[in-house]
């Protein structure tokens, strides 16, 4: 799933109207498991990499992968999800359920690039049927059921926020997403 419907489907899903530390937290947690894919980019840009030595060779190197492992381990999301309920701290709960959702998001929705969900107690990978962006693994489903995530989550925020710079984004987001898979689809 693409970045920015990870943070509107957890923002749906745990956000609430006047709590601004609240979904600052979920957004972060929500923007957390890609994050290191941007760093990245930006270091395989910088060393001059071409797209395919990116993303065919360096990102399966290491250290990136054993990154990635870090970032999107189910075993550390619920750690951090206990430690906020045995020590009573919301926010960092909260933090734990938005990489939750991440999580959860990613696991159907990834073929050959599956992250590792489940290290470090396993380096197993489940390789899905469905991506969200692959055409060899039924990408127009992959992308319905994005667009079907993103676009319930938009009309959810819509409904429980009044402000409208949340309303607008919601809704730009969902649009963005419309006119980008149309373009993905297109090419």
């Amino acid at each position: 799933m693409n970045t920015p419907a990870h943070v509107l489907v957890a923002a749906a899903a745990l956000a609430k109207p006047d709590a601004p530390k609240r979904n600052w937290i979920i957004a972060a947690g929500a923007l957390l498991p890609d994050a290191w894919m941007f760093v990245f980019f930006a270091w395989a840009q910088f060393s001059g990499l071409s797209p395919s030595e990116t993303w065919n060779e360096a990102y399966w190197s290491e250290p990136w992968q054993t990154i990635g492992a870090i970032f999107n381990s189910v075993p550390l999301a619920l750690l951090i999800l206990s430690i906020g309920f045995i020590w009573k701290r919301e926010l960092v709960a909260l933090f734990a359920l938005a990489l939750l959702t991440h999580a959860a998001l990613d696991f159907p929705l990834h073929a050959d690039d599956a992250h590792r969900h489940f290290w470090p107690l396993s380096d197993w990978r489940f390789i899905s049927h469905i991506s969200y962006w692959d055409r060899d693994h039924n990408i127009v489903a992959g992308m319905m059921a994005e667009g079907l995530c993103l676009i319930l989550a938009a009309i959810a925020l819509w409904r429980r926020f009044d402000a409208r710079w949340v309303r607008i984004r919601a809704a730009g987001l969902a649009a963005l997403y419309v006119v980008a898979a149309l373009i993905r689809l297109s090419n």
